[in-house]
């Protein structure tokens, strides 16, 4: 019988895999080292680890930072752009913004296509949709033979208003698959039919930047699950949203991959394991190898955006948990500047070679390597004592690379350096937070990722939160995420109509069409009527604006817009603190959606029984270095013997495979039903 849920998540330095067994709720884990660049060997290293077969898995569940990392490290593939003639710099010449407004001779990065490789056609249509210049269809050709000759892999085709009129960019497609073959296109109206050129224009392009790697992989990955693994289920992709799709229609649509690993375990870890704790209000905390992340729950529903930047100026704008990116994970690099500043990342050692620690021919000192000479990380149980390491070789580095330049030892240059990463950490979510408009301390902090609870609670002291929840797994997070989240689309129709001149047949047979896409999609997916949940929404704004305001339709016919600008208002009060007077300027419909949600089975965290004494938890304690404290004499437990209801005070390590969990004076903590340690921090 197949039983068996697994949910894997493939980042930058460790591939992790958990399956759990619907009908008993059995837990099995394996993390491994992932293995660049195919990634495949280090999936089924860890379906091996975790003794999951194929023929037992009923539902395979994949997330993967793949695509985020083509683009961040400018590894994608040779792309060019099409577009209106007249518009050639609309990429080129994105927003006003300046990464600092203080480094005057600052030059902005490359633009992910050279100008070279952005040709344009004789073509226009009007923002209403009527054609004023026909599609040219010998400059097609012309630019096709121009693509041939450069050696490009895929084309991006993007025209001016094209999300009211998409006929020109798809008879464009038809004449470059013609002329093409094997060529990746990808045209606007299929990744982003909605307004503001630039950021259309942006968001096609990061998906045909992007395109061929993630076809590739995919196709390896169903491969690979078939032939190496014995499985030959439904293979479901993590994306952004904070859902899954199956993988053809992740084939389809690449870019929604983007940060989809750290989304999952957000939504379903992060947010769920915070619910089970009794908070409904969590920052979701990740720190991985590469990357922290940080996502806001509110009331249990994540904080959506549609617009965020994956680089410098690079807007991706589609349908994502909102969430802050830095550079600031366990392999990310300590560096003095030109200034005598110590700096931490963005640049990180990755999986290969890793930190110093890793004796793999790293010789920068990183944050893993400042946990470890502050006695927080015992190397000597690092993942559980499955992977060597070396502390001297994290001394040395932090010496030679940090510590000479300013006259400290190691240990002096490991606390400063960890000051710095949490710092940045800090920022992060403040930024998140109070720049947002949230107060930190309604929220409670649930870290997650291998290295989150090395750095939550003081954070949580810093920023002002009472609460710290380390859930068990925390190591597991996005793979253990993947499960908890159901299958989710998003499907947008462009209307850009004034109230007063809308038509209502046409605006509901739009709607109706839009659901009706939706549940052919959920139902190729196999989701049966009963489990697909249909959410109606509409995008207004002031005839005036540029930006607008997402708001639930009603249910029934739409025969006015009443409700729906009630709604509208609404939400312009509580972002901008005012609205305009009624009838100074008309409301417009912008776009219809409908976001499809297939409700899938997903195991829960099992309530755990265990008794016993904290005597039996206790390992032997040892120095750790804590913020205003130095090196102290520290209580160390091992986490899986930790007796449910069993209380402690900081200051305290506790130690599991996948993390550890450094535990401040000065704090309180409770073990709960689920295994939750519950930490609550004085200020």
């Amino acid at each position: 019988m197949q039983h068996w849920v697994v949910g894997t998540d493939v980042g930058g330095t460790f591939t992790d895999i958990i399956g759990m067994n619907i009908e008993t709720g059995e837990q099995r884990l394996g993390k491994v080292p992932t293995t660049p660049p195919t990634y495949f060997d280090g999936i089924i290293n860890g379906l091996k680890k975790a003794n999951l077969s194929g023929e037992e898995t009923q539902s395979f569940r994949h997330g993967a930072t793949v695509s985020t990392n083509a683009v961040e490290e400018r590894k994608g593939v040779k792309t060019a752009l099409i577009t209106t003639e007249g518009f050639r710099d609309v990429l080129g010449g994105g927003r006003a913004e300046r990464i600092s407004a203080f480094e005057l001779d600052w030059d902005p990065p490359d633009i992910i296509i050279p100008r070279r490789d952005v040709l344009t056609v004789r073509e226009r249509v009007g923002p209403w949709g009527d054609v004023i210049i026909p599609l040219n269809e010998d400059d097609v050709r012309l630019a096709a033979r121009k693509i041939r000759k450069r050696g490009i892999e895929s084309v991006a085709v993007v025209y001016m208003d094209s999300f009211m009129h998409p006929e020109h960019e798809m008879r464009t497609r038809e004449i470059l698959q013609e002329e093409l073959p094997g060529v990746d296109i990808t045209i606007s109206y299929d990744v982003r039919p909605e307004m503001l050129e630039f950021e259309r224009t942006s968001t096609t392009v990061l998906n045909a930047y992007v395109a061929p790697i993630m076809r590739k992989y995919m196709a390896g990955l169903m491969q690979t699950a078939k032939t190496q693994w014995n499985y030959s289920g439904p293979i479901l992709i993590t994306t952004g949203t904070g859902g899954v799709i199956g993988i053809d229609e992740a084939i389809k649509l690449p870019a929604v991959t983007f940060h989809s690993s750290p989304v999952s375990g957000a939504v379903g870890f992060a947010g769920y394991c915070g619910a089970m704790a009794g908070y409904e209000n969590v920052i979701a905390f990740e720190t991985g190898g590469t990357t922290n992340n940080v996502s806001m729950i509110y009331k249990g529903t994540p904080a959506m955006t549609r617009e965020w930047k994956i680089l410098w100026n690079v807007p991706c704008c589609l349908p994502s948990v909102d969430t802050i990116y830095m550079g600031a994970g366990g392999g990310s690099v300590g560096w003095v500047d030109k200034g005598g500043i110590l700096n931490v990342g963005p640049h990180s050692q990755g999986a290969v070679p890793g930190p110093a620690c890793y004796g793999q021919g790293g010789e920068e000192a990183t944050n893993t390597d400042t946990q470890i000479v502050l006695g927080r990380i015992n190397p000597d149980y690092f993942l559980g004592g499955d992977m060597t390491v070396y502390p001297e070789l994290s001394r040395k580095a932090l010496k030679e690379k940090i510590g000479d330049k300013y006259g400290w030892t190691a240990e002096e240059a490991a606390a400063n350096m960890y000051m710095v990463a949490m710092t940045n950490l800090m920022l992060g979510i403040r930024l998140q937070t109070v720049s947002r408009g949230w107060d930190p301390r309604d929220f409670a902090i649930v870290p997650y990722g291998g290295g989150g609870a090395l750095y939550a609670c003081d954070i949580a002291r810093e920023v002002g939160l009472s609460t710290v929840i380390v859930p068990p797994l925390p190591g597991y997070a996005s793979a253990f995420g993947a499960l908890r989240v159901d299958v989710r689309h998003e499907f947008v129709q462009p209307i850009f109509t004034l109230e007063s001149q809308l038509d209502y047949d046409k605006l509901n047979k739009a709607m109706d069409d839009l659901i009706k896409k939706a549940i052919d999609t959920l139902a190729k997916e196999g989701i049966e009527p009963k489990n697909m949940v249909l959410q109606r929404l509409a995008d207004v704004k002031y005839w005036s604006q540029a930006n607008h305001f997402t708001v639930e339709v009603p249910p029934g016919k739409i025969e006015n817009l009443e409700i729906i600008t009630e709604r509208f208002i609404t939400a312009m009060r509580a972002k901008y603190g005012y609205v305009l007077p009624p009838g100074y300027v008309e409301t417009e419909v912008v776009n219809l959606r409908v976001v499809a949600t297939g409700i899938i089975p997903k195991p829960d965290l099992p309530k755990i029984t265990r008794g016993g004494s904290l005597k039996e938890a206790a390992k032997q304690p040892r120095k750790v270095w804590f913020r205003d404290s130095g090196f102290v004499d520290t209580a160390i437990y091992q986490r899986e013997f930790l007796p449910i209801g069993g209380t402690f005070e900081g200051p305290a390590i506790v130690e599991q495979p996948d993390t550890t969990i450094v535990i401040p004076p000065r704090t309180h903590s409770k073990i709960d039903q689920y295994g939750n340690i519950i930490i609550k921090v004085e200020k």
